[in-house]
């Protein structure tokens, strides 16, 4: 890392008399995810409300498309950039177009190209990442705290212990440096299997002021990384959203949103499987045309446009007549998949966010799990008996669960709105104690 000088004296108001502190929001985001702009919509909202004049900054993988999105100034999370975890590539200063051009007019050449392609991704790495440093810390000078708010942060998969581990650990000790508190905020624990993803992990977590998980199981492996220190369970960030009314139902039939995803599809996930992710187009297609047999509509939907492969992949293999009872819906925000599912009775999804923002809906749903942050969502709001294992799932053993769902639409309902009441609630805590955590606090 490059040498970082020491924090100077700072002379200004106190951010807490001022009312307009200095807060830096950390996510790897920025990509379409709807469950990460709903956490980002969530913590930026929550801050305004609070702190009116909050000057805010937010530092994604996608920073333009943050600034679109949620109307704050945003830079790249890291200067580093990883398969499947990175902002968009730049031009660069001359230096990385000079490389770049060279390892371009030797890339055929056998060893030369392949030498001379590493040397240019270095290079880059290093001068993007030294800018990048340099501005984070010019930025921490007038900043009164940093946040890793919500999502799966403590997570390896996409672009290994350089990505996001990496991220976390410099910002912990950037600011550690300038004497700015770094929180996280109802985080979640992924997967980190190889020992400097882990202490990267291990370091952010113990140098953070304050540190919440949004799950039981996410505490418990944080814990194994080696911290000894208070992890309060608060839930997912986006049950601080508010869904919009219902819409009246609509009869015969039942409305049931189905949402494909691109898991093990070779280019869009880290472990690539054609042929097991070809089985997992034909048991979703199975599964369309199982609901349109039953008499009901289906409606294909996506929590992150990254699935619309996969929701064309399953469009293609149904026939006419399945067709004809079918919608697909491209949802932008989480304002508009909300919107989507006022028009739906039940949900069918994998991705964690398609699943929690159904529950933040009231809405039965049932889950084809490719993670245990999904099995542990759907324990924890009491649809449990209704989470099946993505990578065996088949229609014949989903349709039935189907059946037993429609058959309890109202007590799940009623459940589910009890337990995101609970889930609200518990957010509202955490978000009283925000003053607390400034510079200024102490």
């Amino acid at each position: 890392m490059v040498d970082v000088p020491r924090r100077a004296e700072r002379t200004e108001q106190i951010p807490g008399a001022s009312g307009a502190p200095s807060i830096g929001v950390l996510y790897p985001s920025g990509w379409g995810n709807i469950g990460d702009e709903a956490i980002l919509q969530v913590t930026f909202a929550a801050l305004r409300e609070r702190w009116p004049k909050v000057s805010l900054r937010a530092f994604t993988l996608h920073p333009a498309r943050t600034t679109a999105n949620h109307g704050v100034l945003a830079e790249p999370l890291t200067g580093v950039n990883r398969h499947l975890f990175g902002s968009p590539v730049r031009e660069g200063p001359f230096a990385v177009r000079a490389a770049r051009g060279l390892a371009r007019r030797v890339s055929k050449v056998p060893v030369l190209g392949a030498l001379a392609n590493r040397a240019s991704n270095a290079m880059a790495t290093v001068i993007f990442e030294t800018s990048s440093l340099v501005s984070a810390w010019q930025w921490l000078r007038t900043a009164d705290l940093v946040v890793a708010s919500g999502g799966g942060q403590l997570d390896a998969v996409w672009g290994g212990a350089w990505g996001q581990p990496y991220a976390l650990a410099r910002w912990a000790w950037l600011s550690r440096r300038a004497g700015v508190p770094f929180v996280f905020l109802s985080v979640g624990y992924g997967q980190a299997s190889n020992w400097l993803s882990r202490r990267f992990l291990k370091y952010a977590v113990r140098s953070a002021k304050y540190c919440s998980v949004r799950d039981a199981g996410s505490r418990e492996m944080t814990i194994k990384l080696g911290v000894e220190r208070d992890l309060p369970v608060v839930p997912d960030m986006a049950f601080g959203l508010q869904p919009p009314a219902r819409r009246a139902l609509k009869r015969p039939g039942f409305d049931i949103a189905i949402s494909p995803m691109v898991y093990l599809r070779p280019g869009s996930w880290p472990v690539e499987d054609n042929d097991g992710y070809r089985r997992l187009v034909a048991m979703w297609a199975d599964l369309v045309s199982a609901v349109v047999r039953r008499g009901d509509r289906a409606h294909l939907f996506v929590s992150s446009p990254g699935d619309m492969p996969a929701v064309h992949d399953t469009w293609e293999c149904l026939d006419a007549t399945t067709r004809a009872s079918c919608t697909i819906t491209c949802p932008e925000s989480p304002d508009a998949l909300l919107e989507f599912y006022r028009g739906v009775e039940i949900v069918i999804a994998s991705r964690l966010h398609g699943v929690l923002l159904a529950i933040i809906s009231r809405l039965p749903v049932l889950a084809l799990s490719h993670e245990r942050k999904v099995r542990v969502a759907m324990q924890d709001a009491g649809m449990g008996e209704f989470c099946v294992e993505l990578a065996s799932a088949s229609a014949s053993g989903v349709v039935p669960l189907l059946e037993g769902l429609t058959e309890q639409l109202g007590p799940c309902g009623r459940r589910l709105n009890a337990y995101v009441a609970a889930a609200n609630a518990s957010l509202r805590e955490q978000d009283a104690m925000m003053p607390q955590l400034l510079k200024s606090a102490g």
